[in-house]
């Protein structure tokens, strides 16, 4: 294999384990880079240790649109390069990000997907809580919901992080790896408390973890997906739910509700309102159907 490309693997093998230990970004987030950098590498070898200039990463992300990778990829690619080239000058190898003058094209805003109260109600119900799996299960989803949880979070709940007196649970490691504090409604925290027993049976007190298997292993976000799908598969009215539909019905049902925007934006852990804001995008539309609906000129 020619040297520049082994100058380039461990040009990115250096920023992808700086980006990992040192900035503490998801092991997802350190994927994505390595996969779009290695996508660079790819259509040209040597522009990692050379200092990629603008033309080349211009034409890269021309190739990529090409290809036919959609906006929001290009997007992402995009701020993989950049990522990286400010890595450079951080480290003195370069004077300038050439990324920086890249330009991101904008993807339509898709308004995520969420479900009905009753909906939500007729999976959480779906469970056979006579077994120690279907408490669980029924937890999950409760807490999924109750909370507005993704699915890593709530894969990453460990008892002590459950506070029953007062409804609260702390989530650990959110985007960003910053922890929060957020309400549970009382149905949920009741729904975990049953639980309880059945998982201390399965894994001891010595274990941290709040959702286990059988076996005692701490549940993994897959583990998380597939007791949704279980649970989805037995109420037909929520088809094509997933654990991040229960986070979007939970935004959803708070801010119908009149919930606080910024209160909202808190139990999601978003650091931006903007994100937050698509949700009211969706309470607007609920409205305007409504209106539609129900007022004598809402056709015309």
């Amino acid at each position: 294999m020619p040297e520049v490309q082994a100058e380039d693997r461990g040009f990115l093998g250096e920023f992808l384990e700086d980006m990992g230990k040192r900035r503490g970004l998801r092991a997802l987030t350190v994927r994505a880079y390595g996969s779009d950098l290695g996508r660079l590498l790819c259509w040209k070898p040597g522009s990692l240790s050379s200092q990629p200039d603008l033309d080349t990463l211009r034409g890269f992300v021309r190739h990529e649109a090409a290809r036919g990778l959609s906006p929001r990829s290009i997007a992402r690619e995009v701020s993989s390069l950049r990522a990286f080239c400010d890595w450079m000058v951080e480290r003195g190898l370069a004077e300038s990000s050439p990324a920086r003058l890249l330009s991101v094209p904008k993807a339509p805003r898709k308004l995520p997907g969420f479900l009905g109260i009753e909906e939500v109600l007729l999976v959480i119900e779906s469970y056979d809580t006579s077994s120690a799996a279907g408490l669980r299960n029924r937890a999950v989803v409760d807490l999924l919901y109750g909370a507005g949880l993704r699915a890593s979070e709530a894969a990453s709940v460990r008892l002590e992080d459950l506070d029953f007196e007062r409804c609260l649970v702390r989530v650990r490691g959110g985007k960003g790896g910053k922890d929060r504090i957020v309400p549970v409604a009382d149905g949920s925290m009741r729904s975990v408390r049953s639980w309880l027993p059945a998982r201390m049976a399965w894994a001891g007190p010595a274990c941290a973890w709040l959702f286990v298997s059988v076996r005692g292993r701490r549940l993994d976000p897959r583990d998380i997906r597939r007791i949704v799908s279980a649970g989805v598969a037995g109420a037909a009215r929520a088809a094509g739910a997933t654990p991040h539909t229960f986070r979007h019905s939970f935004a959803t049902h708070l801010l119908d509700r009149g919930a606080d925007l910024r209160a909202v934006q808190d139990m999601l852990g978003h650091s931006s309102l903007s994100t937050t804001q698509i949700y009211t995008h969706l309470t607007s539309e609920r409205l305007r159907e409504a209106y539609r609906r129900a007022h004598p000129r809402g056709d015309d």
